[in-house]
């Protein structure tokens, strides 16, 4: 019944060696060269920005979702923890894109997908959540304010007009002065 499992294959039977192919797959190097890209022009807008080398790395993923259609997605790791970083990590993730164009402007970079991810040993000092109360009271109160005319070319409301200050009275007479005073005249 089983007389497959037994059966040795014959020695006039040699199977045919896989052919491999010697030259690159083009869409591989397009995907290394746009993956190298990106990580150099990560490391040159932390350079013009004055972020430390270390504290980012840069991992690059092509997901494909249709033939012939791909994603890319940029996931910046976080490798040392810095508040500051993370605060300004809009602005960045803006540069990276803005840098991407300057380099690379045929290609529409604002399609990427980009990512955070923190390192597990980062340092982050919060290893636990807080108490859920605290997440209501750190909430500030809205100020709502009253939306800037359509005809003011601001895109602030004007400062309230100060009380202009009135000259401090004259010092007593009584005090020695090698100065004389000075004369208010009428203009």
């Amino acid at each position: 019944m089983f007389e497959f499992l037994k059966s040795k294959p014959r020695k006039d039977e040699s199977a045919t060696p896989a052919t491999i192919s010697v030259l690159p797959d083009s869409s591989n190097q397009h995907n290394d060269v746009r993956r190298e890209l990106i990580r150099v022009v990560l490391k040159d807008t932390l350079r013009l920005h004055g972020v430390p080398f270390g504290l980012l790395a840069c991992e690059v993923i092509i997901v494909a979702r249709a033939p012939g259609e791909e994603e890319l997605h940029i996931q910046l790791v976080m490798m040392k923890w810095n508040e500051q970083l993370l605060r300004y990590a809009s602005a960045l993730q803006q540069q990276l894109r803005l840098g991407l164009d300057r380099f690379d402007p045929s290609i529409d970079h604002s399609r990427y997908i980009f990512s955070w991810r923190l390192s597990p040993d980062c340092g982050c000092p919060f290893p636990f959540m807080p108490d859920p109360k605290s997440w209501r009271q750190s909430a500030m109160p809205q100020v709502e304010q009253a939306p800037v005319s359509v005809l003011d070319r601001r895109h602030t409301r004007r400062v309230p007009k100060t009380v202009p200050i009135e000259p401090s009275p004259p010092l007593a007479s009584t005090e020695l002065s090698n100065f004389a005073p000075t004369q208010m005249t009428p203009l």
